[in-house]
């Protein structure tokens, strides 16, 4: 075998392992909202255990990303497989609601260890002509994740209980973890500084918001929002040191982009929540049934995808994203009418259909949009902070929505509740609506 096949095939092998770990993540955001339902807690407490997961998944990840090139990607990644591993165990094992609370927020600081990593070695052991495909592969591996979770998780939960999702997932995970041991290749590392005043004041600003907005108290709300401002300031004087670059906003592309992609993070990681409380709570459907309703949406998405992603370098981005955002205002609107009129709980087949409409035409081509006008030198800087105003989205999301359901359900009653949470989703994705509307194109024609 020549050393250009055994190049090509380990690259293969480190992707294979690295996209086994992605698919163990989108899989168990897919298990949660299905099992939680069936979570020894009321509705606002069961939300934590989304947002939990969030919140220390977000807060770590300009960090960790900074870690991995001064102690090595590889590192990195096994340690934070294995701490996520972890977590999962303890959450298998939890014999309380608050050690289950705590398992997940060990889960979302190894998830915030090692996801930055993969796409970074990616990035590295596959040359340019190569690496689309290479992105493209481990995506699709984790849309295959977010597939398989709602149907897996209906299914066990019903017959075993949901600390068996759990254990499976561990299993699953401990194979993933000595793949990556095996395959994923040592690559050199670089000096970086950690801003360590900026990490503490991001994680008191961004708990003390979702705290204050779960549990509706304006005072948290306001010292974090203080914080937060205290970490903008940090940012500002940290120049191309700083955890979240400000120069970065002066691209108009990039603002907007990071706008949509934070709209996108609020619906995608909430809108689940109201809707499994919807058809196992309000209208008694199992949860087996209820994790396939929302299948449809991976299926149409990972269908999609690979078209939409290549129209992406094509097409004005206008017109993909107002696609895109306006498919899935209208799918929270479906969904809101549906759940408020009584209407039939098969009707969800089309609605989360057409969120995966809305889903190819927002990820890939909002990226591109996004991070295709940044300067090389800022690539890294802009990839992580693109990716924490998403999760910033996500943790927003999950609060409001929690607090939403769990202040509405005393006098509205599970479906009426559930369903004018959806009115919140699609303002929010009208929001990425019309940032799409100023987009500035900047296709560039193909050379032929």
């Amino acid at each position: 075998m020549s050393q250009t096949t055994k190049r090509k095939n380990s690259r293969w092998k480190a992707l294979s392992a690295l996209s086994l770990g992605y698919f163990l993540v989108m899989a168990d955001q897919a298990i949660v909202p299905v099992i939680t339902p069936h979570l020894p807690a009321g509705v606002g407490d069961s939300v934590w255990i989304t947002s939990i997961y969030l919140l220390f998944t977000v807060v770590p990840m300009l960090v960790t990303g900074r870690l991995g090139d001064r102690v090595g990607q590889r590192c990195m990644y096994l340690l934070g497989l294995a701490v996520y591993l972890v977590g999962m165990a303890l959450a298998a094992g939890s014999s309380s609601f608050s050690v289950l609370i705590i398992a997940r927020a060990i889960q979302g600081l190894g998830a915030a260890a090692f996801l930055p990593q993969a796409f970074g070695v990616i990035g590295r052991v596959f040359p340019a002509e190569t690496r689309g495909p290479a992105y493209a592969v481990w995506g699709v591996v984790g849309s295959v994740g977010s597939l398989i979770g709602p149907v897996f998780a209906g299914a066990v939960v019903d017959g075993a209980g949901w600390r068996a999702t759990f254990v499976a997932q561990v299993a699953f995970g401990i194979v993933a973890l000595g793949l990556a041991f095996a395959w994923v290749p040592r690559l050199s590392t670089t000096p970086a500084r950690i801003d360590a005043p900026s990490v503490i004041v991001s994680l008191l600003g961004l708990g003390g918001v979702v705290y204050g907005i779960q549990y509706g108290s304006w005072a948290a709300v306001i010292v974090g929002t203080l914080a937060l401002l205290v970490f903008f300031w940090l940012q500002r004087s940290g120049g191309d040191q700083a955890l979240l670059p400000l120069g970065l906003f002066a691209n108009r592309n990039f603002t907007l982009g990071s706008v949509g992609i934070a709209a996108m993070g609020f619906a995608v990681a909430a809108q689940f929540i109201p809707i499994m409380y919807w058809l196992q709570d309000g209208r008694g459907v199992d949860a087996v049934t209820a994790g396939l309703l929302t299948v449809p949406m991976s299926i149409v998405a990972l269908i999609l995808t690979p078209f939409v992603g290549e129209a992406a370098d094509r097409v004005d981005p206008k017109v993909l994203g107002a696609i895109g955002f306006a498919t899935m205002t209208a799918s929270m609107v479906w969904a809101w009418w549906i759940m408020s009129t009584g209407g039939s709980v098969w009707w969800m087949i089309g609605i989360t259909a057409l969120k995966g409409v809305g889903s190819a035409f927002i990820w890939a081509p909002n990226a591109a949009t996004t991070m295709r006008t940044i300067p090389e030198h800022m690539a890294g800087a802009a990839s992580g902070a693109y990716n924490t105003v998403r999760q910033v989205g996500s943790v927003v999301g999950v609060a409001i929505i929690g607090g939403a359901m769990s202040a509405w359900l005393p006098n509205l009653g599970v479906e009426q509740a559930t369903a004018d949470t959806m009115l919140i989703m699609a303002a929010v994705m009208f929001v990425g609506l019309v940032a799409s509307f100023f987009f500035r194109s900047d296709i560039q024609p193909r050379n032929r």
